[in-house]
């Protein structure tokens, strides 16, 4: 499930032409993902509560924390990847339909082992995530 809602807002981010951008689980070193703007997706936290069962699906509902770390290109400044983030991510995460998003913690800081400026947040989401039952 986790790999899932990471991939799916991958793929929003795709559709409004945010690339690169990586998975957590990706194993790819920090330094080879480019020396232009790229965006790393992962889960901080995750809570599911009772499953809801229907005939024929099932409905898990669930909190997460996902956080998004942006690395700007080297000389850029601060300003330039907050604009970046208001421009390219915002729109994209606050609008994932079947979620619930608000922004939980920001912060921006300058990464030593790449030289650039990072900015990671963190949102908190919730939604709904549904499955076929198996026919037993």
């Amino acid at each position: 499930m986790l790999r899932k809602i990471i991939d799916d807002i991958i793929e929003k981010l795709a559709e409004r032409l945010v690339s690169p951008v990586y998975s957590a689980f990706d194993a790819r070193a920090l330094d080879r993902k480019g020396s232009s703007f790229f965006t790393i997706v992962g889960i901080n936290s995750f809570e599911s509560t009772q499953p809801i069962y229907s005939q024929y699906k099932v409905y898990i509902p669930f909190k997460a924390e996902i956080e998004l770390t942006v690395a700007a290109p080297e000389s850029f400044s601060m300003a330039e990847l907050y604009d970046y983030y208001d421009t390219n991510i915002v729109p994209v995460v606050f609008d994932m339909s079947g979620l619930t998003c608000t922004l939980s913690r920001m912060s921006v800081k300058f990464d030593n082992n790449i030289r650039r400026l990072v900015l990671c947040v963190r949102i908190a989401a919730s939604g709904i995530t549904s499955a076929e039952r198996s026919n037993i």
